[in-house]
This record gives structure tokens, C-alpha cells and sequence, in this order.
């Protein structure tokens, strides 16, 4: 039972991520949304962006990981996606609602889960053998560094 209660407590903090990425940029203007607090840096519209490009990449990763057996991950060149996609140029709003509605999605699917299949397991090229639930805690810690960048981006900003 421990088990279950831990598994739906982190599909809580998963689901809840779509508004905390709303949250974490609502209200900002074009400047806080553009500024690159050093030149390598993302902007705070390109960490949302990546955000919602790298959780399609994960819906897929789920879905490998429950109707195969320990399949190959892909992986993506995420500085290449922002770069040539111009995330700069896309619509934000559009990335998070993108982002809320794949993290609901993947979310309605995990609960419907049993607890073994949360050990089932995929290779990722650079992290090597991850499970379901290694998975999904790691998007949540991805997330939250990203809002942890942003709040580091607008405090640059607006100390300038």
C-alpha cells in the first residue's frame, strides 16, 4: 500500500507541473520572456519551450517503455532544437498549453498503471538503464530546475 501512496504522489507532482510551468512565466513581459542572462544561456521563453518539446519526447519514452521490452531511448540535441526550430519565434502560450496537455495525458495514463509495470525499463543512450518511475521523477526534477533557471533569468533581469 506504502507503494501505491508513493506511486500516486508522484503522479500528483508530474500532473501539477503543467500549471507550475504556467505559473512560473505568467504575467512576464517580452523582455523577461527574451533575456538571456548570459549569451550561452536560454531565455526564459526558450526554457518553456524546451519544456514542452522535451515532454513530447518523454510521452513517447512512456509508452516504449510499457509496450516494449527495455527499448532504446531516443535522444534529442536540445541546444540544436532551440537553435533551428527558433524557439524565440514560436507561441508560448501555445508550448504550455502543449505542455499541460501532454503532462495530463501521460498523467491519465499512469494511474491506470499497476505497480509492476512502473519497474519496466528502457535504455537511455547517456543515463543508461532507467525505470518507468526513474522516468517520471526525473521530468519532475527537470522541470524544477528549469523554474529554478527562470526565477535566476528574471532575477538578473530586473536587477539591471
Amino acid at each position: 500500500m506504502a507503494i501505491k501512496t508513493q506511486l500516486q504522489q508522484l503522479i500528483a507532482n508530474y500532473r501539477s507541473g503543467g500549471e507550475a510551468l504556467a505559473e512560473a512565466v505568467r504575467g512576464l513581459n517580452e523582455g523577461e520572456l527574451l533575456h538571456h542572462r548570459l549569451p550561452e544561456k536560454w531565455s526564459i521563453k526558450q526554457i518553456a519551450i524546451h519544456l514542452a518539446d522535451a515532454e513530447l519526447a518523454v510521452s513517447f519514452r512512456v509508452r516504449n517503455i510499457l509496450s516494449e521490452n527495455s527499448p532504446p531511448l531516443q535522444v534529442f540535441e536540445q541546444d540544436n532544437w532551440t537553435n533551428t526550430l527558433d524557439y524565440e519565434a514560436l507561441d508560448l502560450e501555445a508550448a504550455l498549453q502543449r505542455f499541460q496537455l501532454l503532462r495530463a495525458a501521460n498523467s491519465e495514463l499512469l494511474e491506470r498503471l499497476n505497480e509492476e509495470a512502473w519497474t519496466r525499463t528502457g535504455e537511455h543512450p547517456e543515463n543508461g538503464l532507467i525505470t518507468l518511475e526513474g522516468l517520471i521523477a526525473g521530468q519532475i526534477a527537470h522541470l524544477q530546475g528549469h523554474i529554478e533557471q527562470i526565477d535566476v533569468s528574471l532575477q538578473d533581469y530586473r536587477s539591471r
